[in-house]
């Protein structure tokens, strides 16, 4: 039983080739974004602390303004670029590249919350970023990775160097690709509905 298990569960070398190249630079995205938000100093980082307590005071208070429309397109916008990359030989660089700033904005808008109020930051950080990541993130490798691996495809066949039906038509690519921006969808309706609400709480503790 736990043979069969192992083997639902592995993947195929170049998924996981895939996998770990998309990993990486997510992470060293990450790291570079926690790295300047770090360096920050001086009258920069005097701007950046009287704009986060603002926007934690109208979050606590009458409540910080956000749009439906705003919330849907902010989260949706990586997965419909992680979508089109993967459908073409651009995605062999694209993807990776969308990887890294995705990795950079995230951890940056995190740890500016860190930055400003400290260890008591990760309240709001957590609550409007580290809440909805745990949406977006899984359905960001779930299309990035046979996404890098169909835009590698389709560059060979640019190339000359592979033949073959066209990837495109490969139906678990277009299922993945719905489940991804469904997880996005998601992802920007609980930006709308749940981080406001969690915001007012988490003010009070940092302010």
């Amino acid at each position: 039983m736990g043979v069969r298990l192992r083997k639902k569960w592995d993947l195929p070398s170049e998924q996981r080739a895939a996998l770990a190249i998309l990993g990486t630079l997510f992470l060293l995205g990450g790291g570079a974004g926690c790295l300047f938000a770090a360096l920050s100093d001086g009258e920069g980082a005097e701007e950046l602390s009287g704009y986060l307590s603002g926007y934690l005071e109208l979050a606590g208070g009458a409540g910080a303004p956000h749009d439906l429309w705003a919330s849907l397109w902010g989260q949706m916008k990586y997965q419909l670029a992680a979508v089109v990359l993967g459908l073409t030989a651009l995605g062999t660089v694209g993807l990776p590249v969308l990887f890294g700033v995705r990795g950079f904005l995230f951890s940056f808008s995190a740890a500016c919350f860190v930055r400003v109020f400290g260890g008591r930051g990760l309240i709001p950080a957590f609550a409007l970023f580290g809440l909805p990541a745990l949406l977006w993130a899984p359905a960001l490798f779930l299309t990035g990775t046979p996404g890098l691996l169909t835009a590698q495809k389709l560059l060979r066949r640019s190339l000359g160097e592979e033949r073959g039906g066209p990837p495109l038509l490969d139906r678990s690519l277009w299922v993945r690709a719905g489940g991804s921006l469904g997880l996005g969808l998601s992802a920007g309706l609980l930006e709308y509905w749940v981080v406001p609400v969690l915001l007012r709480a988490a003010s009070r503790v940092v302010l």
